[in-house]
């Protein structure tokens, strides 16, 4: 797992990117405790989840940072991360389940492969006006 900081913020997590679990892991936390989209990689090898169901959570009101979670399943994507001024990162090549979760920074596919095919996962309710473009 690799975590990318802001340039301008230096403490303020911007993107994580996960190319594979480790082998001696069962399983790994890719996104902290508190916040509000929850990621991890699951070792199903040798695994049980035993039958279960979560519990409503309560939502603080107010404005949340959005996150976001795309998991390539097919092809190779360009991107390029941005920081919360908008200045240009890096730009990284994610291939077959590779994982990005941005946390707060900018994002762009710059280009893909024609087989390229992804699973995008953020929070709801989505509404057109709710991007900024750059």
């Amino acid at each position: 797992m690799e975590k990318i900081f802001s340039k301008i913020n230096k403490k303020k997590l911007l993107h994580i990117i996960s190319k594979k679990l480790p082998e001696d892991k069962k399983r790994q936390d890719l996104t902290e405790i508190e916040k509000p989209l929850q990621v991890s990689r699951v070792n199903l090898k040798h695994t049980v989840i035993k039958p279960h169901s979560n519990n409503p959570k309560s939502l603080e009101s107010g404005l949340v940072e959005q996150n976001e979670c795309w998991i390539v399943l097919s092809g190779i994507i360009n991107i390029t991360l941005f920081d919360v001024d908008k200045s240009n990162i890096e730009n990284r090549i994610l291939k077959k389940g590779e994982i990005l979760i941005t946390c707060g920074g900018g994002h762009s596919i710059d280009k893909a492969s024609e087989d390229a095919e992804m699973i995008e996962i953020k929070l709801g309710p989505f509404e057109n006006n709710n991007l900024t473009y750059y």
